[in-house]
This record gives structure tokens, sequence and C-alpha cells, in this order.
């Protein structure tokens, strides 16, 4: 069958909704399916060596994935009301260009933002596919909470689009409990959303040596690690890691604190770090795959943060990366995220609510004064990404939805 999947990020973009994507199109594509991805040309979250050198074509072959690049536009991301622009403009776009690229059975969008589940739905039905909407953040609930959207006739539009997704996709996957319940409230049938963990590949994250080439190349000797690796942006409130880093600073002076990404907040960070005279926290760019893995494995403790009014049951692909990896997490988020549960679930850390750097920096420090703990948290995370987050069974899954509504 073929198959054409909608995502804004894709590799060599390195986030981690690049990445399902990705390793979704070509597991389809080992079940026999015939796989097109259109994406957008990257110009953020790549790597230093890619920005300088990668020239990105039209269209292409990828690990045996058609892949068709639509030129970005040159939007500024700083700007909330730009990006709603921004993510508008690409509904007509994505639709119109895949409607060009032919007819396709099924058509599968990454949301957000949600306009691209809207141009699957248009696309696949026109020509007689089915398509399903992967939901990974409920639009207009996050911007709405980050205070990005508070327009109330934008509101009532996005709600609007959000329910007409709901209603006309013809299945719906979510990556936890909490989000499937959103779903479901906000108009989704339950019959038609099913629940399927953010995966990992587990070959490659995979446990490995904390003395390792990393710590060797960025010379980290004997400091204790805490690593927060990602998007630093509106959403993350990274704020709390360096308020939990200046308190950490006179009582583990071994503490050094990585923060390796990019982001609309990064200058802001630097600029905090420099006023607050942090020694314990060094910036690095967005790294390539091999090296973020060797960064986990480098860390002692890894971080996920979200902010604190974002009340929506999200948990960032980056829990599982850490997980894979056999590393203890501290999830500083909302009560409400999912990762909180994820996290008390799996036993493999600590979950503290965003806003309280002090309590942040109390679990930190609790679990460097108990390294058997620590060990038991490393146990338990990689034992739970194999039974639950293998990029197996989670592209399987896809596969069951896929035959099923072939059979509809």
């Amino acid at each position: 069958m073929r198959v054409l999947l909608l995502a804004v990020s894709y590799p060599p973009v390195l986030n981690s909704a690049a990445r399902i994507f990705a390793e979704l199109a070509e597991g389809l594509r080992e079940y026999g399916h015939s796989v097109t991805v259109l994406t957008e040309k990257p110009k953020r979250y790549v790597s230093e060596e890619t920005a300088a050198t990668a020239r990105i074509a039209a269209a292409e072959i990828a690990n045996g994935i058609h892949v068709v690049h639509l030129s970005p536009f040159p939007f500024p991301k700083h700007i909330p009301c730009l990006r709603a622009v921004e993510q508008l403009v690409s509904l007509p776009r994505y639709a119109a260009r895949g409607h060009r690229l032919g007819k396709f059975d099924f058509v599968i969008a990454y949301s957000p933002p949600l306009t691209l589940a809207i141009a699957a739905a248009l696309i696949a039905h026109r020509g007689g596919g089915k398509a399903i909407a992967n939901i990974q953040d409920p639009y207009p609930k996050s911007a709405v909470d980050l205070g990005l959207l508070s327009n109330p006739i934008l509101v009532r539009m996005g709600e609007w689009m959000e329910r007409w997704v709901y209603r006309h996709v013809d299945a719906i996957t979510v990556h936890a409990e909490g989000m499937r319940a959103h779903v479901v409230e906000h108009g989704g049938a339950k019959e038609q959303v099913h629940v399927i963990p953010n995966w990992i590949d587990l070959h490659r994250f995979s446990p490995g040596p904390r003395e390792n080439a990393f710590r060797q190349a960025h010379d980290l000797g004997n400091a204790f690690v805490i690593s927060y690796a990602g998007v630093m942006g509106f959403a993350q409130q990274v704020e709390d890691i360096l308020e939990a880093a200046e308190q950490l600073q006179p009582l583990v002076p071994e503490a050094l604190f990585l923060l390796a990404g990019g982001g609309v907040a990064l200058p802001r960070l630097k600029k905090l770090v420099a006023e607050k005279k942090l020694t314990n926290v060094r910036f690095l760019a967005h790294l390539p795959e091999a090296e973020y893995l060797e960064l986990l494995r480098a860390s002692d403790v890894c971080l996920v943060t979200l902010a604190r009014k974002l009340r929506t049951p999200v948990i960032p692909g980056k829990l599982a990366c850490i997980m894979g990896v056999g590393r203890a997490v501290v999830c500083c988020v909302p009560e409400t995220s999912g990762a909180r549960q994820l996290v008390e679930e799996a036993g493999c850390g600590a979950w503290v609510p965003s806003g309280d750097p002090g309590l942040l920096a109390a679990a930190l420090l609790q679990i460097y004064r108990n390294p058997e703990a620590r060990a038991d948290m490393e146990d338990s995370a990689r034992r739970y990404a194999e039974t639950w987050l293998s990029s197996e069974r989670g592209i399987g899954q896809y596969s069951e939805i896929l035959d099923s509504l072939a059979s509809q």
C-alpha cells in the first residue's frame, strides 16, 4: 500500500519528532509499504556541521524513503503570532503538494501543527484513502496555557480545527492515556484513539559506559554530569535548571550542568548564566545522534522540563531516549504531565513540580548522595524501555492500525 507521512521535522533535523517519523517511515517500508514523506527543508535544530554544509534537494531517496521537501517560510520563531500565521499557511501548501504526489492508501500526519492533520484528511479522502493523526501535543490548549494564544476568536478557531480533525480523520494515535482522555473529551471517538508510546530503537539507544569518548572530548573528568538536551523554547522553562544550578554550586562543586540544543530562549539563558556567574553550567550546540547518545551515557542524571503553565498531559520525546540508555531522570514538569506518571510507574527517577527550582535542586542532591538508588533507577529505566518503548512494538501497532483500516 502507498503511505504518505506529513511532518514539519524530518532528518537531518535533530529532535524527537524527526527521529520518530523517520523510524516510522523506515519501519512501514519494512512491512512492505511504499512510503513517501512530505516535509520541510530544515533550517533549525540541526548540527553545526549540517547547517554549514547541507544542501537539501527538493526530492531525494533517503534510506529507501522518497522524501519531498518544501521550502520553509522565513518567519522568525520567537514571535508567536507569526508562528500561527506560518502554521495556517502550511495547510494549503502541504495539501496542494500532497495532492500532486498522487493517491495514497494512508496519510499519516504529525501534529503539531494541527494544520498538517487537516491536510492529511484532505489529501487522503480526495484520493479514497484513510487519514491518521498522530497527536503529540493538543492544540490549541497548549498554546493557550503558554500564553502564546489569547485572542478569543483565534482560540475558538483553534478549537474548531481540533474538533474537525478528530471527527474527520479515520484514526488518531497518542502517546499516553492522558492524551487519549483529552482527545475523547474534545470530540474524538473512543474506538478510533490508539495509545502508542513514543518509541526508541533499543539497539541504538542502549546503555554504555559513563567514562566514554564524550567525557574525554569535553574534558569532563570526574564531574557529576547533569544534562539537558533538546529544545529551549517557550514550553521548556529551562530557567528552573539554572536556578537549581545556582543553589547546587556551593553544595556540590563537582556538579556540572550540560545544556545541549537551541531555541528561542537560548540567548536569554546564556545571559542569565553570565549574570549569575554560574561556573557549573556549560552550553553545547545541537548534537548529532551519535554524540547525543554519548552525552546521555556520560551523564549521571538527565533532566526533562516543561513550563509550569503547560497543563496538557504531554510526554517529551527525550524521556524515552534517556530511559533507553539507562540513566536516572528528574522530571521537572507540571503535575498533569504524563511524564510524571511515566517516571513514577517505571521507577527510573524523580518528579518535581515545575516552577520550584528548590525542589529540583533537592532531588538532584538526593540522587547525588545515593549512588545505589541511582543505579536502581538506571536498571529500572532500561527494563521499562525494553518492555514498553521499543520501536518494533510501536511500529507494529501502526501496522495493525493500517491493516484494520484497510479491511473496513
